[in-house]
């Protein structure tokens, strides 16, 4: 049995062996802490302001839900902060974390945020969008994780390989380009799916007529660049059907900026393509 491997087991009993408290009890804290709880993995506390949350996440993990900040015990072995980016800071202050390893999942907050209060540190950001009702396959996300020690790097790394092989270091300023790839490639997007959705229903018609397109999109884009895989007037500009196309608009001003300020950039984008 080779070095890696016995590091390996020696690894997995450790984690199997901590206690967990989860900062959070939202999208992402029930997906993680479920899927977590699944491979072996014991939580001591959940953490939310609403005693409903907690208590509902609580209860699917085992463990006691509390609501007040000075509640959380300071004996975890890890603590999982899940709370929104601008909670976030303003919580720590009022959390003794005691000797645990802290980590944050925040995509546009730096590390370095928790270093005034545990000297143990780090951060797990699973790049993925998260919903309480719909369960993820953890296994094709990629985790990106930051530490402040080489030990706590690999605590956290073999915290993480529980759940998927594709663990990536990355330090706070790519983990920031990251989350705002993310805003435009899902929050963007799914906002425009509801405004086509809206469109749609104004004409009586059913959303669910776009579902195909909307698959084929995604599915496209795995085997060809986005550049590639783009279709459309606008990338030739096309005027007679971007004109006509605005016209349909002027009821909707913003969607009319919006669907001109895309066309051109389209445009620029793959017109040396073509």
């Amino acid at each position: 049995m080779g070095e890696g491997t016995f590091k390996s087991i020696w690894q997995n009993r450790i984690i199997e062996g901590m206690d967990i408290c989860l900062i959070g009890a939202g999208n992402l804290a029930t997906q993680l802490g479920t899927a977590l709880a699944s491979k072996g993995c014991a939580f001591s506390q959940v953490y939310s302001r609403t005693e409903l949350s907690a208590r509902k996440l609580a209860d699917a993990l085992n463990c006691e839900a509390v609501t007040q900040l000075n509640q959380i015990s300071p004996r975890a072995d890890l603590y999982i902060c899940l709370l929104k980016d601008d909670v976030l800071p303003k919580a720590l202050p009022q959390i003794n974390f005691g000797k645990g390893l802290v980590v944050h999942t925040a995509g546009s907050l730096p590390m370095r945020i928790l270093e005034a209060y545990t000297s143990d540190y780090g951060v797990i950001y699973p790049l993925q969008t998260f919903s309480k009702q719909r369960k993820v396959d953890f296994s094709e996300v990629p985790f990106f994780i930051e530490a402040a020690s080489p030990e706590g790097l690999e605590t956290i790394r073999g915290l993480v390989s529980k759940l998927s092989d594709i663990i990536i270091p990355a330090n706070s300023d790519q983990r920031q380009y990251l989350h705002l790839s993310a805003v435009f490639a899902n929050n963007f997007v799914n906002y425009l799916y509801m405004v086509a959705e809206d469109l749609v229903n104004e004409q009586g018609l059913d959303p669910k007529y776009l579902l195909p397109l909307i698959k084929e999109t995604a599915c496209k884009v795995q085997d060809l660049s986005p550049r590639m895989a783009q279709t459309g007037p606008a990338i030739r500009y096309d005027t007679i059907i971007i004109d006509k196309q605005l016209e349909l608009l002027q009821n909707h001003p913003d969607w009319k900026s919006l669907y001109e300020i895309i066309s051109k950039g389209i445009h620029q984008q793959v017109q040396e393509i073509y």
